[in-house]
């Protein structure tokens, strides 16, 4: 078994390593419980009993013998003082199956002159002879070991040898670290001298005294012991014990120091009462606590430092920890809320007293309470709302259900806990929903991530939108039939146009007079330029725009058919640019005299046309340019011309644009106006 050395804890005071105390000891030596260290002891310990009457005697011998018939071991009782009868007698009342384990064999009582003194002398290597050989025998019988006590007061008889007994003792220890073997030795201490019991306290590690434990220090071990060097040994050990001393006491002192700094810079209330619950041990914070030092609080009760209610329900609290071993209670002082935790703790002198500690837990409930509130608004909130919400786990499973949703998704409050599936974390998305009259419901469900009860967890709102659904269902079905409508209007426009254009035309023919016949013919063609608008519009996709630059094309082409005798290029510089019918017309006019005028004032026989069409920031550029000779020198581009010439001006004006004529070399008609 491993011993320890002084530096695995600071908190030993003891130099366990030089004194050959195992680790167990110190624990049994912390609580002084002689029955637990009986029960705890392990083959190979070597213990000495000093004891000063019949009661201290038995309070030994019953639970070693017990303990060792319990454990399976062959127990053996060396007699001298007290003869086997009465030994048997006074064991018996206290373990029952002491005859039995008498009559197997377990239990065996020998007298001391059969073994210490076998022949008349004691001889130290002789008994230990016998012990190993009891050891094995015992081992051979089916026993777990050997358990031994034998009374020393044999040696008061004075049989040669007896003064041998220290060099005993001290071969006891090395025969025990190595055999399966417990043993105590008996010492009535009023029969032995003192020069005696000297001797036994310089061999035994351990010693059995006042009903406790003690951890031995004038303990020498065995080889220093037998070594001869006498008194120089045991002044070498006194000089050893100064030391423990020494640092025991330092030692303590630190604990002492380490214990005061701990509880004082513990930031709750803490506190230790002995069985009368009279205050010993408190901290700091306790002291703030009732506004006094430790000195006016250390011997007090509750009752003198409290008021009478609070002092009386720490006094029953104290109570409820002596009888159940724990209480937990919250109690609140001065408007302040206390967790307090208290136990009952075992005190040095044998009695129980209370420990424990509070937490002032005032803005925890505080915050609890707030939150209970908002979480019961919540709930309102939620329980009360029209629109169905349901909240679900990171499964799917249902957490909970509002009445609302109850209603509108089948469900009632059996189904907590039925997996809807997992949606879609932070989204919108369009769900059917069935309802019980087995038609579909459309609705919206947005997802969202909340916490529910401690639990990560998925707030699904639902909103029904199958009227909406339905009304744009309803005014899509509307609008196809208006743009039916509209695209038979524009249809109509148009062929009524292309009517007039043609009734003109019929007339045109019966004017003689050339210049007449031209007016007619410009009159023709602006008729055409809105006819052709309708028609792009009927053709189109979108009745809100018309592709400009298709219409220019078309437009163009339908002008120069006028003139087959002029042999005449068209250029096209154009972007896909989209008017609606209030710009396209006035537009498409201004593109009809420009393009007209060029055709007829511009070109003998043959010439180029370029136009140009384009966006810029949102404004909508035109260009119609010529190569031919250009306006005359006293031209008036703001006030001369003729009716194309105001046609085109008025038109810009209602296009809110501005149109420029240039004729230095050819003409050039810009014209610029809002998209």
């Amino acid at each position: 078994m491993r011993r320890l050395n002084s530096g695995d804890n600071v908190y030993k005071a003891f130099n366990l390593e030089s004194t050959g105390y195992r680790a167990e000891w110190l624990s049994w030596l912390n609580h002084r419980d002689l029955k637990s260290l009986i029960l705890d002891m392990k083959q190979g310990d070597h213990l000495c009993l000093i004891y000063e009457d019949e009661d201290e005697w038995l309070g030994v011998m019953v639970p070693f013998i017990r303990a060792g018939l319990e454990a399976g071991e062959r127990c053996m009782y060396i007699t001298s003082e007290h003869d086997a009868p009465h030994v048997r007698s006074v064991l018996s009342d206290d373990i029952p199956s002491l005859s039995e384990a008498e009559k197997s064999g377990q239990f065996i009582m020998v007298s001391a002159s059969e073994v210490y003194t076998a022949g008349g002398v004691f001889d130290p290597q002789s008994m230990i002879s016998f012990l190993e050989y009891e050891v094995r025998n015992a081992l051979a019988a089916g026993f777990s070991g050997l358990r031994a006590t034998g009374e020393m007061t044999w040696i008061l008889k004075g049989a040669p040898g007896s003064e041998r007994i220290i060099e005993y003792e001290a071969l006891l220890n090395d025969f025990f670290s190595e055999n399966e073997c417990i043993a105590i030795c008996q010492y009535h201490r009023p029969r032995f001298k003192a020069d005696i019991m000297k001797g036994v306290l310089l061999t035994h590690p351990l010693v059995l005294w006042n009903h406790s434990v003690y951890i031995n220090p004038y303990y020498i071990d065995p080889d220093t012991l037998l070594s001869g060097g006498g008194d120089d040994v045991e002044v070498e050990n006194w000089l050893k014990n100064m030391d423990r001393e020494n640092r025991l006491i330092r030692t303590l002192e630190n604990l002492e120091y380490i214990y005061e700094s701990f509880i004082n810079h513990n930031p709750n209330i803490v506190f230790l009462k002995d069985s009368r619950l009279r205050y010993i041990v408190v901290n700091r914070k306790f002291c703030d606590f009732v506004g006094m030092e430790p000195e006016e609080i250390i011997g007090k009760t509750d009752y003198d430092i409290l008021d009478e209610e609070v002092a009386r329900t720490c006094h029953d609290s104290d109570r409820n920890a002596l009888r159940n071993g724990v209480s937990q209670t919250e109690e609140v002082v001065h408007g302040r809320v206390y967790d307090v935790h208290k136990f009952a703790v075992d005190l040095p002198d044998g009695t129980r007293g209370v420990g424990g500690y509070a937490v002032n837990v005032t803005s925890k409930r505080l915050y609890e309470r707030e939150l209970e509130m908002s979480r019961n608004n919540f709930m309102g909130v939620v329980e009360g709302s029209p629109g169905p919400i349901v909240i679900v786990n990171r499964n799917g499973e249902i957490l909970y259900l509002n009445p609302a949703a109850e209603e509108y998704l089948s469900l009632t409050p059996g189904n907590i806990g039925m997996s809807l599936g997992v949606p879609l974390e932070n989204s919108m998305q369009e769900i059917q929903v069935l309802s019980k009259d087995g038609s579909l419901k459309t609705a919206e469900m947005s997802v969202n991530p909340v916490t529910w009860e401690g639990e990560e967890a998925l707030l699904i709102r639902i909103h029904d939108i199958t009227r909406l659904r339905e009304y744009e269902r309803s005014l899509r079905e509307s609008l196809k039939e208006k743009e039916v409508m509209l695209r038979e209007i524009h249809h109509r426009v148009k062929n009524n146009l292309q009517i007039i254009s043609s009734l003109l035309n019929l007339q045109k023919y019966c004017i003689e007079d050339e210049r007449a016949a031209e007016v007619f013919t410009d009159s023709v063609n602006r008729v055409k330029s809105m006819a052709m608008i309708h028609e792009k519009l009927y053709q189109s996709e979108s009745l809100a725009d018309l592709p400009f630059s298709d219409y220019i094309v078309d437009l163009v082409s339908e002008i120069r058919s006028n003139y087959p005798e002029k042999r005449i290029s068209v250029s096209y510089d154009m972007e896909d640019v989209h008017l609606d019918i209030n710009r396209a017309i006035p537009a498409g006019l201004i593109v009809n005299e420009a393009v007209t005028n060029a055709m007829k004032h511009a070109f003998k026989s043959e010439g180029k046309l370029i136009i140009r069409l384009f966006l810029r920031e949102e404004m909508v550029h035109v260009e119609v340019e010529d190569d031919g000779p250009g306006l005359p020198a006293d031209f008036d581009t703001d006030t001369g011309g003729s009716l194309g010439m105001d046609l085109m001006r008025n038109l810009a004006g209602q296009l809110d644009g501005e149109l420029r004529i240039s004729g230095d070399d050819g003409v050039l008609v810009s014209l610029v106006f809002p998209l």
